[in-house]
């Protein structure tokens, strides 16, 4: 695996359907101590950072001219050279792309297509790959068979899929190609792709407005250009809307009411009509726990807006909630373990419910102790509660520099969760912070530590076996940033 090229790494993983296992990756390693998925740091840089300004790219103009002068075996090392030194390739795409056709003199195309033709079927390098890719977009190359053959391979990882689109967006068939692939994928690379994707049939615009946002990094990303180019208004307006065009609004609204990560209906020109559309479907169709919280949300979201004419949506909105219908649907959520979150809001009596699914569900919904430790309520039960069901003695075996990603490591997340809440309530839980203080998981003990800062902040005394974990801590912590930190302890 190590000695093959990224091509016939993803070409020897793919599946007869085009499509990767789920657990294959390109980055192997941890980067700077963190595993991204494939895709993660470009998608990152796309919708975040963007370009660099006026970057040095002297290195690759130079990996260029040596190409160029057909010193292909110079070129190639100098380009895995420059990223081993940290470089990335889309911050500085079009930067670069725009220095080839300033100086187009310097260059063989002839030569250049040769050389990034090798590097896309036989660099080992991810980045390479990259700027091979950057590259053959502007190079006047044939698209035949066999290179569009070679993309489609390289695409379907979703570390490359943003680099191929690039060059499929030129094509004639460009969208076609584009729809292919999105429908293929999963994370990254489909995000990039439906961001692309022109519904230029009916086909498309319903594939957009029903399956392209879903993805497994976040909907947010995709769900605006599913409400646009989906034409959801257009469906949830027509005289046969169904409950199932009104569910999949609901999604759709629901996860496009912020601003991050990128623009949501706060900035959309139709979201009063869509909101005005979508609360009268709800007189008939609302009647599921997810049905009210969009509601909800969206009173929640006008009360913050501008919008024109939000108080009559925001009085539709609080009839729909305070109905016996909504109240009726919550109970029967909280009885079944889900909604307290909404019941709470609501007025209901949802506590003693809360806790009781808290008892009985704790390893995946300890989230819950969030509004408990809020509200004070059950403070001491779900302290017991921690206690008893986290081998504090055992998970407190002293600092290592352990991330604690990894599914072994499971407890020790939810212990830092439950540390964490704790912040609300001063000189309680003092167990479990000794043992998140003296765990090896470094981020645990870091959330310890953000706890005890806390209760001192509220001029709380920290008890002599407080004192004494954190003295032993001193002396034995190896993680050099929280290490600098205890000295403030």
């Amino acid at each position: 695996m190590e000695n093959q090229s990224i091509y016939n790494r993803i070409k020897s993983a793919m599946l007869p359907d085009g499509t990767l296992p789920e657990e294959f990756v390109l980055r192997q390693q941890p980067e700077q101590g963190m595993r991204f998925a494939d895709g993660a740091m470009d998608g990152t840089i796309r919708y975040h950072m963007g370009p660099t300004e006026n970057p040095d790219i002297s290195g690759l103009t130079m990996v260029l001219e040596m190409a160029s002068q057909e010193r292909f075996r110079d070129a190639a090392n100098a380009l895995v050279t420059h990223f081993n030194n940290g470089g990335m390739m889309l911050p500085v795409v079009d930067a670069l792309q725009d220095w080839i056709y300033d100086h187009t003199e310097k260059l063989s195309p002839e030569a250049l297509g040769r050389f990034v033709v090798s590097l896309l079927m036989q660099s080992q390098d991810v980045e390479s790959v990259k700027f091979a890719l950057t590259v053959l977009e502007v190079l006047d190359l044939e698209m035949t068979d066999e290179m569009l053959e070679v993309l489609l391979v390289l695409a379907a990882s979703e570390e490359l899929t943003l680099f191929c689109l690039f060059i499929f967006s030129g094509l004639d068939d460009g969208n076609k190609i584009i729809y292919s692939l999105a429908k293929k994928l999963k994370g990254w690379g489909k995000i990039h792709a439906v961001s692309m994707l022109n519904p230029e049939n009916a086909e498309i615009t319903n594939w957009l407005l029903r399956e392209g946002w879903r993805n497994n990094i976040m909907p947010e990303y995709s769900s605006m250009t599913a409400i646009k180019r989906g034409k959801l208004l257009s469906v949830i307006s027509k005289p046969d809307v169904t409950k199932d065009d009104f569910s999949l609004a609901g999604e759709l609204i629901d996860v496009s009411l912020d601003d991050g990560p990128i623009p949501g209906l706060a900035a959309y020109k139709k979201t009063r009509e869509l909101f005005e559309v979508y609360l009268a479907l709800a007189e008939k169709y609302a009647a599921e726990l997810k049905d009210y919280s969009a509601i909800y949300d969206i009173r929640d979201f006008l009360g913050n807006s501008q919008l024109q004419g939000k108080e009559k949506l925001i009085n539709k909105c609080s009839s729909l909630l305070d109905s016996q219908s909504c109240k009726k649907c919550v109970e029967l959520a909280m009885d079944s373990g889900e909604g307290f979150y909404l019941g709470k809001v609501l007025g209901l009596d949802y506590a003693p419910r809360a806790m009781e699914t808290l008892r009985r569900e704790w390893e995946t919904k300890y989230d819950i102790i969030d509004m408990l430790l809020r509200d004070r309520c059950y403070v001491d039960e779900i302290i017991s509660l921690f206690e008893d069901v986290l081998p504090l003695e055992e998970m407190a075996e002293g600092p290592t520099n352990e991330l604690g990603n990894s599914e072994e490591y499971r407890e020790y997340g939810i212990l830092s969760y439950v540390v964490q809440g704790l912040q609300q309530v001063p000189g309680k839980g003092e167990k479990l912070i000794c043992a998140g203080l003296y765990s090896p998981v470094v981020g645990c003990r870091n959330i310890a530590l953000n706890t005890v800062q806390k209760w001192m902040e509220k001029d709380y005394q920290l008890t002599p076996a407080m004192k004494e974990v954190i003295s032993r801590l001193k002396k034995t912590e190896v993680h050099e940033a929280t290490r600098k930190r205890l000295e403030k302890f």
